[in-house]
């Protein structure tokens, strides 16, 4: 006869293995929500940012090009608003952009490794769970001394999903870290850029 087979009863049953999983996949989605609403925020278009400065800056009005930056506290207004600060203050321009670049990206690769790691360790504990449901189904075989594989079936199902969720979750850890490093890599080109651009421009 066979038997009723429910995935959620078989996560409920995948012991805490599964129970480690979920609370990784929760970290893991809640810092793809925290990031891609910082970076939402925070990475604006080089070609944007320059343009909403690009008047102040070719009249030299330093006042109005602060306050542009204050109100638009985007990744490269706050880079600019640094070297627009060390020109009034009669500072290194170029290296106060640098320096505030630097902490920028500090700040943007905030929980960054903690989602390299989730993705690193998540395929090993639902491997550590799948062989300790095999086992534990196979016990349950010696116990019932009949049955032949129905004894095992079920349990065996209930350990692979301990498998099938730590890929799950190490995928989409992988997977948006990649993407996320992939755009501070521009985002840090795009302050290189700036950096020399607006360098120059104060400099002159």
């Amino acid at each position: 006869m066979a038997q009723n087979f429910s995935l959620f009863e078989v996560i409920l049953k995948g012991g805490w293995a599964i129970g480690i999983l979920v609370c990784l996949s929760i970290i893991v989605f809640a810092i793809l929500w925290d990031r891609r609403g910082y970076y939402k925020k925070n990475l604006k278009r080089r070609e944007d940012v320059m343009d909403s400065l690009r008047s102040y800056l070719s009249r030299r009005n330093y006042t109005e090009a602060l306050e542009a930056t204050d109100r638009n506290a985007s990744f490269l207004d706050k880079i600019i608003h640094a070297g627009l600060e060390a020109k009034t203050e009669k500072n290194d321009v170029k290296q106060a952009m640098e320096r505030e670049a630097k902490a920028q990206l500090i700040k943007l690769e905030q929980r960054l490794p903690l989602l390299a790691t989730i993705g690193s360790i998540a395929p090993y504990v639902g491997l550590f769970g799948t062989v300790l449901g095999i086992i534990r189904a196979f016990q349950d075989l010696a116990l019932a001394n009949s049955g032949g594989a129905a004894v095992v079936s079920q349990g065996i199902a209930e350990a692979l999903i301990s498998t099938a969720a730590g890929l799950f979750v190490a995928i989409t850890a992988v997977f948006f870290y990649n993407l996320f490093q992939a755009r501070l890599n521009v985002a840090a080109q795009e302050a290189e850029i700036v950096i020399s651009e607006i360098g120059e421009r104060l400099e002159s």
